[in-house]
């Protein structure tokens, strides 16, 4: 793999779900735009990776994705902001695809968030393994002490991912992966419209060895849910 990765600083973030989870403690908004102090999750989401040296980010929003664009407008913290809109709910998959259909990636590696998960992770250190690894995606995983919420992850011996599912292992998908827009396009077309990346994709691409792995333990926290939330809120002196 011969991609530069210093000119990698774009990430690809996932803002469309319904977050009906969330419902019964955040109204009107989108999941993303759930309140943590004086900002939105998602505004304090953008805010670490411009400090890792992301300058574009284009967000693929759905349910109620105009409050996204009135609050962010094009640009934020000096990175330029782009939006995919979801015409109707794709899956994370189906909005991944909508996006190539859109022209939003060139030949450069791209990050893929989700706009729902808070994931301490090194850019640098993302960039190293997907270099190492040769693959088309790196997945970031995290080690959790119960995993009584997330499937688990096997690994080869060199650390590549061999298979989602895997109820004996401790590591976890943390929702930020690194892939190279050039090889994994081919892989979508097969696809349907609407399609998930944890169900449908990247077992796929598990399974013929495309998948490399990035351990990072560092903090991590789903917001999907209410506790997760509130626990989110409390652990930091959150501001604008």
């Amino acid at each position: 793999m011969n991609e530069n990765l210093s000119t990698s600083r774009h990430a690809f973030i996932l803002a469309g779900g319904l977050g009906t989870r969330l419902r019964s403690v955040v109204k009107d908004v989108p999941k993303p735009m759930a309140p943590v102090g004086e900002a939105p999750f998602l505004a304090h989401l953008l805010r670490y990776w411009t400090r890792q040296g992301i300058s574009r980010f284009t967000l693929s929003t759905g349910y109620l994705g105009n409050t996204i664009r009135e609050y962010f407008s094009s640009v934020f913290l000096g990175a330029t902001i782009d939006y995919v809109e979801e015409m109707e709910p794709l899956g994370t998959g189906g909005a991944l695809s909508n996006a190539f259909n859109h022209g939003v990636f060139d030949d450069r590696p791209v990050i893929l968030l989700n706009g729902d998960t808070w994931f301490e992770a090194s850019l640098a250190q993302l960039m190293s393994d997907h270099m190492r690894h040769g693959c088309l995606m790196t997945v970031a995983l995290r080690t959790v002490s119960q995993n009584t919420r997330y499937g688990g992850v096997a690994l080869t011996a060199d650390a590549r991912i061999s298979r989602f599912g895997d109820p004996t292992s401790s590591l976890i998908n943390a929702g930020c992966s690194l892939f190279s827009p050039r090889e994994l396009e081919p892989y979508l077309q097969g696809l349907p419209r609407k399609f998930s990346l944890e169900n449908d994709l990247l077992p796929l691409l598990a399974k013929e060895g495309h998948l490399g792995a990035s351990l990072q333990d560092v903090n991590f926290i789903d917001i999907g849910v209410p506790e997760d939330y509130a626990r989110f809120c409390a652990e930091k002196a959150w501001s604008a």
